[in-house]
């Protein structure tokens, strides 16, 4: 019998999450938020649908995440003028200052799964799942094109 790749990275999942939800539960944060506030800390805008993308967040599920965050003061969405279909997200001032404090704590939960399995492991784990991610799924490419 085959061990199921699919429950082994849900739960390899879950022990790294172990790591980080108590400081995003310190700052009211969801995973999801802190997801989407990590992506918008590193550009300035980005398109809607490149966040769902990168966030790995469904879009009918982010349509309400970023409602809820931009009520809370941490995003804000745009609309260019010459093309209304498109929506691209920033993050606030506010919702940068929370992604400043949070950052320094979410690195120590970096480096303390460093230091229980190596910086070494951790690099061959992180260099596995982005080949693995590489080969992406040909029937998912069917559907979408």
């Amino acid at each position: 019998m085959h061990e199921s790749l699919t429950i082994a990275l849900l739960q390899a999942r879950e022990t790294a999450m172990g790591f980080f939800r108590p400081i995003l539960k310190s700052y009211n944060l969801t995973e999801q938020q802190w997801r989407i506030i990590r992506v918008l800390a590193s550009s300035r805008s980005i398109d809607f649908h490149d966040l769902a993308c990168l966030t790995c967040i469904l879009r009918p599920s982010l349509t309400g995440i970023l409602t809820r965050m931009e009520r809370d003061g941490l995003i804000f969405r745009l609309k260019p003028m010459n093309d209304q279909r498109k929506l691209y997200v920033s993050l606030t001032p506010a919702g940068q200052e929370l992604y400043e404090q949070a950052k320094g704590q979410v690195n120590e939960g970096y480096k303390a799964i460093e230091d229980t399995f190596s910086p070494a492991k951790l690099a061959q784990l992180l260099a596995l799942l982005d080949e693995f991610t590489s080969i992406g799924n040909p029937a998912q490419e069917d559907i979408e094109t």
